[in-house]
Parts: C-alpha cells; structure tokens; sequence
C-alpha cells in the first residue's frame, strides 16, 4: 500500500481559490517555483550548498533500499522526496566519473520516481523520447551497479536499449518517436485485451517539435487511444538554446512560447467550468484531484487549446519538481476508466539540483568527467582545432565574400559549428527545431530563389529527411549544401548516432555531387567547392573529433605548408569520384 502524508491530504483541503484570480507572469511563476523547491529542500534537509566546493550526501539510505521500482511501494512522500534527492546526486557522481549526457536526466528525477512509484513495470510502459534523460529510470531498475561501464565497449547504453533491460519498453537515441510508440503499445494492449494498459511518454519541449510528434497527437485523438503523454517544458529547445539566429536566442519553438504564455492566467472564474467538463469526462475519478487542479488552475483555463483540439484531455502546467503535486495526479489519471489521450505539462528545470548546470550556456547537456565540487570538466588540450570549427569558419570565410551564403541547423547549433557562424552572422543563421524534414525543404525554398544555402545537420539525423533529399532537392536538382557533421563512428552515443550510412542512402541518389575530405585542408576546400558549385545538390561529410595539425600534415602527408602554417582559406577544387558496383 502506497500512502499520502496527512499535511498533503490538509494542504488539498485548504487550498486557497483567491490566489489565482489575477494574471501570473512567467517570471512570478518561476520565482514561486524556487520558493516553493528550497521549503521542499529544508523540510528534509537536503539543500545543495550555495557556492562551491558542491557535494552530495554521505550517504544514501532510501536509495540503497531500492533495487527495482516495486521496492518503493512502502515509502510515503517525504521518503520520496529525500529518495529524489539521493538519486540526484547518485547521478552526478556517476557521470562526473564516466561523462555522458548529465543535466538532462537531473531535470527529470522527481518525475522519474514520480512515475516508477505510480505505475507498474514492466507490465506498464513508459517510454522516454530520445532517452538521454534515462538514467535515474537505469538506477531504479537494477542497473546501478553498471553505472561504471555507461557508454563504453560491452558496457551499459547511454540511451534505453530493449535488450539490456526489460524495463526499457523502446529502444530510442533520436527524438519525437515516443508518442507513436506509446500509442502503438496501447492499441496492441487493447486488442490483446491485455489486463493493464498504461502506456505513458515522456517528452521534452524540443522534441515535441518534431513532425513526428503531432502526426501521433493527431491519430491518438482520432483512434482515442488511451495513453499519457508527459510534456516536460524547460524551455531547452536546441543544444545550446540561446544561439544567435534569425529568429533572435529565445528557443527556436513557437510551440516553447506557447507552452511558456500557459504559465500566465486567465480570470480564475473561467475554471469552473472547464471543472464541469472534467468531472464529465472522468465522473467517478476525478472529484479528489479537482482540489489539487486548483493549485495550478491558472494553467488549465490558459489554454490546453492546441492539444485539446487535438483530442487530448489537458492537465497542467504542474510543477515538475514537486513530488506532493505529481504523484496523486498520476495516481488519478492511472486509476482513470477513460481511454481519451491525456497530455500532462510539467515544468522542469534542466540540470535542476546542481548549480555549475544550471549556470552553463548548455547546462551541461554532454560533459566528460567533471570535478563535482565546482562543476569543471576534465578536457585535454587539443592538439589542432575540430573538424566541425574548421567547417563553420570556412563557412564564416566563404559567407563574408557572398552574400547569399545562409546557414540551417536542426535544433543542433553547437554541434554543428552553426553557434560559431550565428555569432558571426546571425541574420543569416536558422535553427527550426528538430525538424529535419522541414529543414531540408527549407533549403530547398531558399534555393529556388537565388540563396546558397548550407543545411547543416548530424549524419544519423539527417535520415529522418531522406525523402525530402530525394523528392524536394534532388529530383529538382537544387543547389542545396547538406552538410555532415558525425560522418562515421562517433563513439560513445553508439549506434542511434553512428553515421555510418549516409554514403550508402546518399550515393544511390541522382544528381548529389558527394565529398568526403582526409583531413581539415581538404575540407576547408570542400566548403568552399559547395560555396561556389550551383550546378546541383552537394553533401559534405566529415568525421567527429579535431584535425591532424601542421607537423602531422607535414610530416605524414607531404603538405608543403607555408610558414608551417594551415591555410585559412579554403580554394576550389576538383572533386573525383570512383564507385565499384557489384552485380
């Protein structure tokens, strides 16, 4: 038996209706949330110090005591909230030690008890969109242990994998797939007539600006499909979110501002009757939680609009941080008879919980081993520049004599050198979310009426646009400049992220003029080639990691450099190309 503490039942009882009869601006909202979250912090004394050296506690009781999520069922709320926090900074010790993503699963801790505590694994689903904020949900499923090995050769995935574990319900590594995949669950569970079905996705205000998203949003309404679907907003659209662009550095999502303007009310009284079309649509389960709603009605009579319209009943936005708040929600909505599609918002901070994340321009989305006490990283010194600087400073050289030259990221600016070029011309910059379909016929667009653009995009991500290379680039034979960051093995992320097929998906094409240089001379050469070639499609490939430098290029190479120095300049050069087809 799961229980409530008594001061929550109280609170639920007392809660004031007056509070929320006038308008609240995002940033009331977020001071009220800090205030809220360091009472939580020394109610149970967990309060993370001020300034560094940071650290965590000597010890981890409840965490210790929890193997599996059916281990939690005996704690109540407080038990929780302490487990929250030592799992917390369970992670933080972990990836100080290995590196891998890191703030992205600090923003989602409570929510991850929250739902392990809720629901019932694996016989219920819950599918994490992308799964780089997956590893509080490892620690509570047994794997622990395996922290040591996270992203390294017969060791643990940084991302869920259906075959390590069985609580891994989906294999994920790209984003905006979880909604399909959820719903894809509930029906089969439905039409095996299957004695649970609770299937619930977890995703991010970034990844809900995939196309693929709403292609599921629009069918779950449509088929009904009963599922959860947990929006968590941070407002961290692209990595980084805050670059230079065309569209300013507010997150590259009209949908982020959308969800943020939530935040702000409309007149209290409008709630009561969108309470009567709640109890209507859940009449035996829902009289409880009418009283927690009105702690956050204000984002309820705002405008769940969009998803409504959709097909899905809408809660929030909560507070994600705020395990008295989440969890008889999700007791409800779990317990709910009612197969229409619900959207719960939650608003989150990521990197919550440790301040070095909190204050970084990424907030520490991807870091090597770090130094927990102040946050920095353990990086040595390269010996030569990435090939993805090298790549976005040609550019910078090529756009600085033409004009015409404009640069497209999908929602990946810092890793595809498009952070470097927006600084330099931010006019001419354009970050479109995760969208990568759009992104390639965007370019497209743009070329048809004179522009050069470089559509600059992950090997392994630009597959989700492959129709659109095919049937609005290259049949048109436009000349759009799709640029490969990550061509090749990467490494640590493995194989979601390997772009080890580009060659095989490009090369069938008609019309691409392909290249791939050896070293950071040759590309500087490309990009200039791609600037300067309008007679067709070119793609770009190049590997992740950092150049050879002058004394390699000398000696190993024969470059005759002068002054030992690398050009700066990239020039024209003739591309040739030799295939082998076997019949």
């Amino acid at each position: 038996m799961k229980f409530i503490s008594a001061a929550f039942l109280s609170a639920v009882a007392l809660s004031p209706v007056s509070a929320f009869t006038t308008p609240i601006s995002n940033r009331q909202a977020t001071a009220s949330l800090h205030k809220k979250n360091t009472q939580l912090n020394e109610a149970v004394n967990r309060i993370t110090p001020d300034g560094p050296p940071y650290a965590g506690p000597s010890s981890k009781p409840i965490l210790d005591s929890v193997k599996f999520p059916h281990d939690m069922n005996r704690l109540d709320i407080k038990q929780l909230e302490q487990l929250a926090h030592e799992l917390r900074w369970e992670i933080i010790e972990a990836v100080s030690k290995t590196g891998g993503h890191f703030s992205s699963s600090l923003g989602v801790t409570e929510l991850t008890v929250a739902l392990h505590y809720v629901f019932d694994m694996p016989e219920d689903d819950i599918i994490w969109d992308v799964a780089h904020q997956c590893y509080g949900h490892k620690m509570l499923t047994g794997r622990r242990d395996r922290f040591p090995t996270l992203r390294q050769l017969n060791g643990m995935s940084g991302f869920c994998k259906r075959k390590e574990s069985e609580y891994d319900s989906f294999g994920a590594g790209h984003s905006s797939t979880s909604i399909s995949a959820a719903q894809g669950m509930s029906v089969a569970k439905s039409i095996l007539k299957k004695r649970k079905n609770n299937c619930i996705a977890v995703i991010g205000d970034g990844a809900i600006t995939g196309g693929m998203a709403y292609e599921a949003m629009n069918n779950a309404g449509y088929l009904s499909s009963r599922m959860i679907v947990v929006l968590n907003d941070n407002g961290q659209v692209s990595l980084p979110t805050g670059t230079q662009s065309a569209g300013g550095t507010i997150p590259a999502s009209q949908l982020s501002a959308y969800t943020s303007n939530l935040l702000v009310s409309k007149p209290f009284q409008d709630f009561r009757d969108f309470a009567k079309g709640l109890n209507r649509l859940f009449p035996e389960n829902v009289q409880d939680v009418n009283k927690r709603i009105d702690e956050y009605a204000r984002g309820i009579v705002t405008g769940g609009t969009i998803f409504e319209e959709l097909g899905f009943f809408y809660v929030g936005p909560i507070d994600g941080h705020d395990l008295e708040n989440m969890v008889p929600i999700l007791e409800k909505l779990r317990d709910s008879d009612s197969n229409k599609p619900v959207l719960l918002h939650i608003k989150t901070e990521k990197g919550y919980g440790y301040p070095p994340a909190l204050e970084a321009s990424d907030r520490m989305h991807g870091v090597a081993k770090f130094n927990i006490g102040t946050g920095v990283q353990v990086k040595g010194k390269a010996a030569a520049p990435s090939f993805t600087s090298i790549m976005a400073n040609s550019m910078i050289d090529a756009a600085t004599e033409d004009r015409a030259i404009v640069g497209i990221t999908a929602a990946m600016p810092g890793g595809t050198g498009m952070d470097i070029f927006g600084r330099r011309f931010p006019k001419r910059t354009f970050d479109v979310g995760i969208a990568e379909q759009h992104a390639v016929t965007f370019a497209a667009g743009m070329a048809c009426e004179g522009l050069k653009p470089f559509c600059c995009i992950y090997s392994t991500f630009m597959q989700r646009g492959y129709d659109q290379v095919v049937h609005d680039v290259a049949i048109q034979n436009l000349p759009v400049r799709m640029i490969l960051d990550r061509a090749g093995v990467v490494g640590n992320d493995g194989p979601t992220h390997h772009g080890c097929y580009d060659l095989a998906y490009m090369g069938c094409i008609p019309n691409l003029t392909i290249m791939s240089p050896s070293d950071e001379i040759e590309l500087r050469n490309m990009v200039q080639t791609c600037a300067e070639f309008d007679d067709g499609p070119t793609v770009l490939r190049y590997p992740r990691g950092v150049g050879y430098g002058a004394d390699k290029l000398q000696n190993l190479f024969g470059y005759e450099l002068e002054d030992g120095e690398i050009p700066t300049k990239g020039e024209y050069c003739l591309c040739v190309m030799f295939f082998v087809i076997l019949f």
